[in-house]
């Protein structure tokens, strides 16, 4: 039975077998290589036995451009001819119906935002901030460093952060099929003054959201309606008719496009949607419909844009082959333990082994065999369409994409275990949505105004494989020493293993500080002498803390870290070492001061810290946290300076006795040899530089930690 829209075609049992077409789309696209080909065809199970042959595929397309060219117009072909479009309880191919269906069913809106074009500059956020300018520069040198990134893919990066008027994009017409897309560029094209023409389902919420950016920016939107309104209409009433659906509208929405990018002339054609399963297949087929017929009747070739995933069979570079060998021979021996365990329940890592076949390109597989083969093939025809687009004379920006964060990935809670694990699989390295949206921008601009960029067509390639490989933001999976679709169990335990256990850790070390120090603090009225053993003993236990921060338990710089660790040792050594009832009694005054301070000031850190590691937040401990320090840090230091200098003249008989270090800490024998005039001096100094950092922090925090109080109090 004929259903509405594009559609797979059916089988000889009267049902629309996706697995059916997936397979004779790749076993179409090798028909030249008859041995591929066989092979692709004898495959009894191809949901789970396809990965091999998509690599297979991909290394025929890197031995030759009249290969990599061959390859995808067959497959591209296979799929026009044999996907079908039904209407009217009749279905013909695709192909015909692009031919047959002309008219368009639409009218046109225009929304022009209310914004002016201010100061330009790129802006990436990433973990917190917003990067640009020296920060910007500085850590995408660190990508690159660390293998995240390519060497080209740094350098078109810094280009672009360097060329402001490239941000400028007041000159280009974006067609975006899937406007609302987590992945997509709208609202920071509209940012940039861009005039996009959207293409999304005819959701009001969708519509709502996209009006509301574009009046609040300098850019133009235009969308389609499904019929006429007043031009008193306001937004939720456009938002009610807008929109349009790729499925059940694939010929007219080519024609309406026809008609609104008739009089422009930089028009980037940019693929966006995404779905699940095999209606990923569908809707991608659809937009490849459009976008061919674009490239034909378009009097100026347009651009293309497409996001390449990471998890692709792809080529790649000779030095990410070459890093992926020696990632490998360095690899932790836990991993190939960890491996050797799961590989009894077949989830074991296999060897990241950029296969290179003689003369041609190195490839390199990362394919997750689970994100499963109409997934595959939804990206593999972009692949197809961007080189042969790319041949007629079409910009094609077609760069790898980062593993990323979004809401649809991470609603599968394997995948959102493994990709909180993956780090530990270095260089890897999985990006939240503002900043993948950011930097990917920043790449298509790169192809769009770097005369020499892969993209362009005049640039000379040797394979147009190539695209792919250049300027890839693959976040590391080409670099690691495992295959990327193999890391996932692996991730997945290491998160929950080290993840969890680390966090558990770090709850039961700051819940056994927090009572030590409150036990202290309630010693402490009785002389601060009752407290010195207490004391002592959770300050030496607080160089565990110079392990969570050497070992990545905790955010902290480890160096800074031990220097704070090991003065507090340096003290309680101080302490120990002066035990006379004449140095005592000058001591105890001074010893009153930092002892409270200290005590106070851990009761309330390792009470934050603890709940602060589970996510709970109190914004009256979080004040606390940030704000006992404008009293107990002063006062600290004073207590800190006056116990040393009245315990430096017994510590001075003791060194004149004889070996210093065999009654006090070695730590208390360097600061006794530095002086105390040098001691002052490095306090005088440390003090105001830590305390208006501590100032700068505070008011940070408070500042967000307010805002998030207030909103849940809404």
């Amino acid at each position: 039975m004929a259903r509405t829209g594009l559609d797979f075609p059916e089988d000889a049992e009267g049902k629309r077998s996706t697995t059916g077409t997936n397979q004779g789309a790749f076993a179409a696209s090798v028909k030249s290589f008859k041995e591929a080909h066989e092979a692709v065809v004898a495959e009894k199970k191809w949901r789970f036995g396809y990965v091999k042959h998509v690599v297979r595929q991909t290394q025929l397309a890197a031995t030759s451009e009249e290969a990599a060219l061959g390859i995808a117009k067959d497959g591209l072909e296979y799929l026009h001819s044999n996907m079908q479009f039904c209407r009217d309880g009749s279905s013909v191919s695709l192909k015909d119906a692009m031919k047959s269906i002309q008219a368009s069913s639409f009218e046109t809106k225009e929304i022009r935002g209310s914004k002016k074009p201010g100061p330009r500059a790129m802006e990436v956020p990433y973990k917190g901030s917003v990067l640009t300018g020296d920060a910007l520069r500085a850590q995408v040198e660190l990508w690159v460093r660390r293998g995240v990134i390519e060497l080209d893919t740094g350098a078109a990066l810094n280009l672009v952060a360097g060329s402001s008027d490239w941000l400028d994009l007041s000159d280009h017409t974006f067609v975006l099929f899937g406007a609302g897309s987590a992945m997509g560029p709208f609202p920071i094209l509209m940012s940039l003054g861009a005039h996009v023409v959207a293409i999304d389902l005819p959701r009001p919420a969708i519509w709502k959201r996209l009006i509301s950016v574009a009046r609040d920016s300098p850019g133009k939107l235009t969308m389609p309606l499904t019929k006429k309104v007043s031009d008193s209409a306001d937004d939720a009433e456009l938002a009610e008719c807008a929109g349009c659906d790729l499925l059940m509208q694939t010929p007219e929405v080519r024609s309406w496009l026809k008609g609104v990018l008739s009089s422009s002339q930089r028009v980037v054609l940019g693929a966006y949607c995404y779905a699940d399963g095999p209606l990923f297949v569908r809707v991608s087929v659809a937009m490849d419909a459009i976008i061919a017929d674009l490239v034909e009747e378009l009097k100026v070739p347009p651009a293309i844009a497409y996001l390449c995933t990471p998890t692709d069979a792809h080529v790649c570079t000779a030095s990410a082959r070459d890093a992926a060998a020696d990632a490998l021979r360095k690899a932790p021996a836990w991993q190939g333990l960890l491996s050797r365990l799961l590989s009894f329940a077949k989830m074991g890592l296999a060897p990241n082994k950029v296969k290179t076949e003689d003369g041609a390109l190195p490839v390199v597989d990362a394919l997750v065999k689970e994100q499963g083969p109409n997934y595959c093939l939804a990206k593999r025809l972009q692949h197809w369409r961007a080189i042969t687009a790319r041949k007629k004379g079409c910009i094609v920006s077609s760069n790898i994409a980062p593993a990323t964060a979004t809401a649809s990935v991470v609603s599968n809670k394997s995948f959102a275990l493994a990709y909180k694990g993956m780090h530990h699989f270095k260089p890897m390295e999985v990006f939240q949505g503002e900043t993948s949206n950011a930097v990917m921008l920043a790449l298509l601009i790169n192809d769009l105004r770097n005369p020499l960029s892969a993209g362009q067509p005049a640039t000379a390639l040797q394979n147009p494989m190539q695209l792919f490989a250049a300027t890839a933001f693959h976040g590391g999976a080409w670099r690691t020493g495992w295959k990327f679709g193999t890391i996932g169990p692996c991730s997945a335990i290491a998160y929950i293993t080290t993840g969890m256990l680390v966090k558990l850790w770090l709850v039961l070390y700051s819940v056994i500080q927090c009572l030590g120090w409150a036990y202290a603090l309630l010693l402490l009225p009785g002389g601060p002498q009752n407290a010195d053993e207490i004391i002592a003993r959770f300050t030496y236990f607080q160089i565990a803390e110079v392990v969570h921060a050497v070992t990545g338990m905790v955010p902290s710089n480890p160096v800074t870290t031990a220097m704070q660790i090991l003065s507090r040792v340096g003290l309680v050594q101080v302490v120990a070492c002066a035990t006379s009832s004449a140095a005592r009694e000058k001591m105890l005054p001074w010893m009153t001061l930092f002892y409270y301070a200290w005590c106070i000031t851990e009761v309330v850190r390792y009470t934050y810290y603890a709940l602060n590691t589970f996510g709970v937040q109190v914004f009256p401990l979080t004040w606390l946290r940030y704000s006992t320090f404008l009293i107990l840090y002063p006062l600290g230091v004073t207590g800190e300076l006056g116990t040393v200098y009245s315990a430096l003249p017994e510590m001075t008989d003791m060194a004149a006795k004889g070996p210093c270090g065999l009654a006090c800490g070695t730590i208390a024998v360097a600061s006794f040899r530095l002086g105390f005039t040098c001691l002052l001096g490095v306090y005088l100094l440390g003090f105001p530089l830590l305390f208006g950092t501590m100032l700068a922090q505070r008011k940070k925090v408070l500042r967000r930690s307010s805002v998030g109080a207030k909103k849940k109090s809404n």
